[in-house]
């Protein structure tokens, strides 16, 4: 077992990472911004959402510690992005260390700058409350956006699947809030996440809580008679258990001695998206910091090596299946 697996979590538990408030506008909006920003994917520090339920806003900031972070944004209010695990799969416990031989030591190739911790807890300042890394992920059905200010949590926007988006509570405004109303399905420009293979048949799917998944039937193909619709499109929820198998695709490749994932193609131009969880790597090589400790760059295709299909098996978690 990998020395920060998860523990403390299962698929059933609650899990919200803080939001950078500038990109908040963004996912309400549906707004993709190609090479920089998916509003149907998520990554960052999770943590769950028990342990803050009796916090209030000013309360959950500090023991986030978000204060401590250059550049977070407004702190008078606190963005949650808010969902069932669905798996472990994509969590680890956020062991590490700001010094490489440190994290070695650790037995983890963790390296992030202050205020990271690199011992399993957010660098609050009150109670320490568990911190969990959360890999790049396609965001789980029926995730929430909320906004928690003193008065309590209000519910900005319900996220439906990959094929709608984001649903905002509020129909009326200006902004970005307002660019892209859905449906707004996510662009298959390469082909990575969850997929399935449920009654012999190929799908995309995406974790809709505890034990449950959504399928999507691959781009072209026609979708089984017993998928049901909504807002054009054509999906169906299953039990995991239900699933011959479940596996997490994506593409990977090396540039300039890291490790990237390929999420995106043009002609002679490749979007790329760091794997390795080392923020001096990050700076060496002049990466843009798209997100909380989430690091990109848009490339030439050429200079790209050892691009492969990673298909990492996921295991299937419920019931027993005789």
């Amino acid at each position: 077992m990998s020395p920060d697996a998860p523990a403390g979590l299962a698929g059933g538990t609650v899990v919200q990472l803080p939001v950078k408030p500038g990109l908040v506008g963004l996912y309400l909006g549906n707004v993709i911004v190609p090479g920089r920003f998916e509003p149907h994917r998520i990554q960052g520090f999770a943590g769950r959402a028990e342990d803050v339920a009796e916090l209030d806003a000013a309360a959950a900031l500090r023991n986030y510690g978000l204060a401590k972070i250059p550049g977070w944004g407004s702190l008078d209010a606190l963005y949650l992005l808010k969902f069932a695990a669905g798996h472990t799969f994509p969590f680890r416990t956020s062991y590490g260390s700001s010094d490489r031989e440190i994290a070695a030591e650790l037995g983890v190739a963790r390296v992030y700058p202050p205020p990271f911790l690199g011992t399993g807890y957010f660098p609050g300042v009150d109670h320490p409350l568990p911190e969990y890394v959360l890999r790049l992920i396609e965001i789980p059905a029926g995730a929430e956006l909320v906004v928690r200010r003193d008065e309590g949590d209000v519910r900005l926007a319900q996220y439906h699947s990959r094929k709608v988006g984001w649903i905002p509570d509020q129909k009326d405004g200006f902004g970005e809030a307002a660019f892209f109303p859905p449906p707004v399905p996510l662009p298959p420009l390469v082909r990575r996440g969850y997929t399935a293979r449920y009654r012999g048949g190929d799908f995309d799917a995406e974790f809709a809580g505890a034990g449950r998944v959504v399928l999507h039937p691959l781009p072209g193909a026609a979708p089984p008679a017993d998928f049901t619709e909504t807002y054009g499109f054509r999906m169906k929820v299953v039990e995991q258990v239900e699933l011959d198998d479940l596996t997490f695709v994506r593409t990977l490749c090396r540039w300039r001695g890291g490790t990237f994932e390929v999420l995106g193609r043009g002609r002679d131009s490749a979007d790329l998206h760091l794997v390795d969880e080392d923020y001096l790597l990050a700076r060496d090589l002049g990466l843009v910091e798209v997100d909380y400790r989430v690091w990109r760059q848009t490339v030439p295709a050429a200079e790209l090596t050892d691009v492969r299909t990673e298909a990492e098996p996921v295991p299937i978690e419920g019931a027993y299946r005789g």
